[in-house]
């Protein structure tokens, strides 16, 4: 038997889907696993100030987090919850380390990531350099990534992928082919 956060009760078997607050979550041994689902677009203001999502902050506060790491991916940015970010690194320990391609993406990716703290309204200072490399704007998406969030310039984002949206039955198929998805 598990409390949840709306004061209800409800009863849960190891992996099965509970729905409460509109957000699916998992339970694996007694424990809700929230993911980071959907596109919410929002504002940010001229200091970099951006209010997280309700149901982002939803998966955070679940998870009893305060803080993100974020850094810049390929024209946006990523933003990991502390315990993601950790497993990030630990896949990346087990790689070789003296490997130059190993070793540049640690510079590049490991080392601009950043903790920001979510203030008590649930907004994220997003630091100047990152919100330069990914070109943010006032208007920003995020967009769910499952165990993480990308932040992006909503114009960016429509550039990158609104054209492959006419491509979801071929790319339906290539993975449903490939991985068995």
């Amino acid at each position: 038997m598990l409390d949840s956060p709306t004061g209800g009760v409800y009863y849960a078997r190891k992996w099965k889907k509970v729905e409460y607050s509109g957000i699916i979550s998992h339970v694996i041994f007694g424990k809700i696993m929230s993911r980071f689902r959907g596109q919410i677009p929002h504002t940010m203001d001229k200091k970099g100030r951006v209010s997280i999502p309700a149901p982002f902050r939803e998966v955070l506060r679940q998870r009893d987090h305060k803080t993100l790491i974020i850094s810049h991916a390929n024209k946006c940015l990523v933003a990991y919850p502390p315990d993601e970010w950790e497993k990030l690194e630990d896949r990346i320990l087990q790689l070789p380390q003296l490997s130059r391609e190993v070793k540049e993406y640690q510079r590049t990716f490991l080392s601009a990531g950043r903790d920001c703290d979510v203030d008590g309204q649930g907004r994220v200072l997003i630091p100047p350099e990152l919100r330069a490399r990914a070109g943010l704007g006032s208007k920003v998406l995020f967009v769910g990534m499952l165990t993480y969030f990308e932040i992006w310039d909503v114009a960016v984002f429509e550039q990158e992928h609104g054209p492959k949206r006419e491509n979801i039955e071929e790319m339906e198929h290539r993975l449903a082919t490939q991985y068995g998805i």
